[in-house]
């Protein structure tokens, strides 16, 4: 049952905007609601239609060249002062609010919106139709339109008001999960709802899995499952569009308490163009059905949700894909020196077992791992004929081979790094006493994470077979390493290489 808006059958809709593309995506969707809708690329056309044709409602961009929006709804109110008039701006301020209903607009809608947010407010406006003063008519001028105007303004102010909450909110956060919670304690607020809960679409198990709720009893609530082919999911996920009615006590399963009826909302979040989450809402049985406006705010915050969701999955799969490259990169320096295969994560490893040792925060720990696998990726660059010599270098060939790390720095700097990330790649052969390349760097002028990582490195190279030598034992790597403590080494580092579980075999 729906029951926050109610049907309104055979409408007639003035669509006005300059814009082709605009005009043609709300007619589609006005259309398929089954309304009429005739649209005015001008206002000037759209006046002179208004003069001599019935509509229920106007839809009217407010930015368009000759007469603007608002001139447009001046002259609408003149004309056809019983036709309620909703005004589209993608550029929403309280000085528009006031402006808009000044002049007898009911309503305003956000670009970008929904079609279920543009659906609502159609309906609302249609169904709260008032006709405006006429010339003689003093007690209505002077009573219930300014009355009902002000009222207007003061929730549009609200509405306003609530919706850069919602955008500031959002942009606080930055983790699907905190997105999650963030949306779903929002949205309770806004509906005023007993119980709150948000479900995550896995198609490989065709399950929906609650991620976060709120009031309920039940701490095991979070992970519960349920089919994608169960309904009212089914259809939810199917039309892409909300879903609100009064629901039976346990239709729902443990997401509805037993007992009378009461208001449910299933809101879907769409991500590249498939529904992949659902926030859930629900009252106490014989509670107040959600409201239109706040049907629409939360709409509104669903919708932001679902555009902060896209874009980190749009930034995760750019990245995946850049990391991708750089590991056909690392598979290629693989197979051209077959002796260093697998180099970079084994030391990659012992240094995150190095840190630990340290007890070194998380962000270093962090960037040792994401940065250790890259760290020798500019030898990508360096000829096989030096890459891959048996004997010792010439003062050139030396020099060749040490390039690889500022190479590597920058091949990877479009990837805009933390500082600690690039110090990984370009400072690891650095040493304690200032000896080391490319910079010379000496003592704490070193990154920590280049510090650690050059024990690390040091460690494989001594323990891995050469060409030119077998493997050292690990206590014989052990005592080379200590004997360059304060030297070429950090000490701190090097008495928590000495602790570590690198040594316990």
């Amino acid at each position: 049952m729906q029951a926050a808006v109610l049907p309104i059958e055979n409408l007639r809709i003035m669509l006005v905007d300059d814009d082709d593309s605009v005009r043609e995506a709300l007619t589609e969707i006005l259309s398929r609601r089954g309304w009429l809708v005739e649209d005015f690329s001008n206002a000037e056309s759209a006046i002179t239609a208004l003069k001599r044709e019935n509509y229920g409602v106007i839809l009217a961009d407010v930015n368009m060249p000759g007469l603007s929006g608002m001139d447009f709804l001046h002259l609408a109110r003149e004309s056809a002062p019983d036709v309620p008039v909703v005004m589209i701006t993608g550029y929403p301020s309280i000085d528009l609010a006031v402006e808009s209903i000044k002049f007898g607009a009911v309503d305003f809608l956000q670009k970008p919106f929904k079609a279920e947010e543009l659906e609502i407010v159609i309906r609302k406006a249609a169904g709260n139709s008032v006709r405006a003063p006429r010339p003689g008519d003093k007690t209505r001028a002077i009573g219930t339109l300014p009355e009902m105007a002000r009222r207007r303004l003061e929730d549009k102010i609200k509405e306003l008001s609530i919706l850069h909450t919602i955008s500031e909110s959002l942009d606080e956060v930055s983790e699907r999960d905190d997105i999650f919670r963030k949306t779903m304690d929002i949205a309770q607020i806004i509906a005023d709802a007993d119980m709150a809960f948000i479900m995550v679409v896995e198609h490989d198990n065709g399950k929906l899995v609650v991620k976060a709720a709120s009031g309920y009893d039940n701490r095991d609530m979070i992970g519960a499952e349920f089919s994608l082919a169960d309904e009212p999911f089914r259809s939810v996920l199917a039309k892409r569009c909300y879903s609100y009615y009064m629901a039976p006590g346990g239709s729902l399963g443990t997401l509805v308490p037993e007992g009378g009826p009461l208001p449910v909302l299933l809101a879907p979040m769409i991500i590249n163009r498939e529904p992949v989450v659902i926030l859930g809402l629900a009252g106490r049985p014989g509670g107040n059905e959600i409201s239109s406006d706040a049907l629409t705010l939360v709409l509104n915050l669903t919708a932001k949700a679902s555009l902060k969701l896209e874009n980190i999955a749009l930034s995760e799969n750019i990245f995946s894909s850049i990391i991708g490259a750089l590991n056909s990169l690392l598979n290629a320096l693989d197979a051209r020196d077959t002796y260093t295969k697998d180099h970079s994560h084994r030391v990659t490893k012992y240094a995150v077992e190095i840190a630990k040792a340290m007890e070194c925060p998380q962000e270093v720990v962090d960037s040792i791992s994401f940065a250790g696998p890259l760290h020798d990726i500019g030898k990508i660059g360096v000829r096989d004929d030096i890459l891959l010599k048996k004997g010792g270098f010439t003062e050139e060939e030396r020099e060749i081979m040490k390039s690889h790390v500022v190479r590597g720095e920058e091949i990877l700097r479009p990837l805009n790094l933390l500082v600690s990330e690039r110090a990984v790649v370009l400072y690891h052969h650095e040493r304690w006493d200032g000896g080391g390349y490319p910079k010379g760097l000496a003592g704490c002028e070193i990154p920590l994470v280049a510090r650690i990582f050059s024990v690390a490195d040091t460690f494989d190279a001594m323990t891995s077979t050469r060409p030119y030598r077998q493997a050292l034992s690990l206590d014989v790597a052990k005592d080379e390493i200590v004997k360059c403590r304060g030297t070429q080494f950090d000490p701190e580092v090097v008495d928590a290489f000495v602790v570590s579980e690198l040594l316990k075999g």
